[in-house]
């Protein structure tokens, strides 16, 4: 990285240190569109069959925290217990995902990606992390350096959203299916 780069990202830190509500309200309406773009982006330039965007979803958080019950489950994607099973009804269709006895409590299941189903994602990774590296090496070197010192910041943030105990204000899908 070049030095005024680095002089960039250390007067910015510096400037950001005391944000007030309303900047932080400009951040946000000025980020999500560009979140929501980049996200449909990539699905537009990856399809994916086997399985919706709400099933993604549910499939990353078992990657990301091993099998659960359902209400678990249904906990962490802010849906209710009936959009959880019939969202896991259809990826058991799809064989991307199994209910089994739950160890601890053999009256309740619980929900584990299949083998399968780590291997359609898998794919769908690696095709969208080559869409994205082939987009990123488009940008200048500037633009890399800005968002390689955004992301600490934007995984933060996704753990904001993926911690139910901490959501303030989000609050969880009422419509049953």
């Amino acid at each position: 990285m070049s030095q005024p780069s680095d002089y960039y990202f250390v007067s910015l830190s510096i400037r950001l240190t005391n944000v007030s509500d309303t900047e932080v309200s400009e951040i946000a309406a000025a980020l999500r569109p560009s979140l929501t773009r980049l996200y449909l982006a990539l699905r537009r330039h990856t399809p994916i069959s086997e399985y919706t965007a709400a099933q993604a979803s549910a499939l990353t958080v078992l990657v990301d925290h091993g099998p659960m019950r359902m209400g678990e489950l249904a906990e962490r994607e802010s849906i209710r217990m009936p959009t959880a099973t019939a969202l896991v009804d259809g990826l058991t269709r799809n064989g991307l995902v199994e209910r089994r006895p739950d160890p601890a409590d053999r009256r309740a299941v619980v929900v584990a990606l299949t083998a399968h189903g780590s291997k359609v994602l898998d794919r769908v990774r690696g095709e969208r992390d080559s869409i994205l590296t082939s987009a990123l090496s488009r940008l200048t070197d500037e633009q890399l350096a800005a968002i390689a010192a955004a992301t600490p910041a934007l995984h933060a943030l996704r753990e904001v959203f993926d911690h139910p105990e901490d959501r303030v204000g989000i609050q969880p899908d009422t419509d049953s299916p």
